[in-house]
């Protein structure tokens, strides 16, 4: 395990990707799909989900952070496999979130924590 000044947490390189890129977030999310049901088709298409798991992440968490959750999983994980950001790995790590080519509902709950986003209605 690498030592802990080669982590990054998510939260962090998402600020600075952001601002890197020039993208100011509010403007990245008014420009993603608003509705839950589209929302959840391409969150499906990129995690192993059951039917309960998906629709506990539907029922418990916004639009918005469906579409923050989405970005995060398609930038820093799924187009990312080396799971690191400017020499850092990514905490939490990608081999904790993802299983085979898409996330886990285990690993959408880290992401969603990592991010400050409110997990305990997720249980199901």
């Amino acid at each position: 395990m690498p030592p802990a000044d080669d982590y990054i947490n998510l939260k962090r390189a998402l600020k600075d990707y952001l601002k890197e890129e020039g993208i100011i977030l509010k403007d990245l999310l008014s420009a993603m799909d608003e509705t839950k049901g589209g929302i959840m088709e391409a969150i499906r298409h990129r995690a192993h989900l059951t039917e309960a798991q998906s629709r506990a992440l539907e029922r418990a968490i916004s639009s918005k952070d469906l579409n923050l959750l989405l970005f995060v999983i398609q930038v820093f994980y799924l187009l990312n496999p080396a799971g690191i950001y400017k020499d850092l790995f990514i905490e939490p790590a990608r081999e904790d979130i993802v299983y085979g080519d898409k996330i886990t509902f285990e690993g959408c709950k880290m992401i969603l924590k990592a991010l400050g986003i409110p997990t305990q209605h997720l249980d199901i």
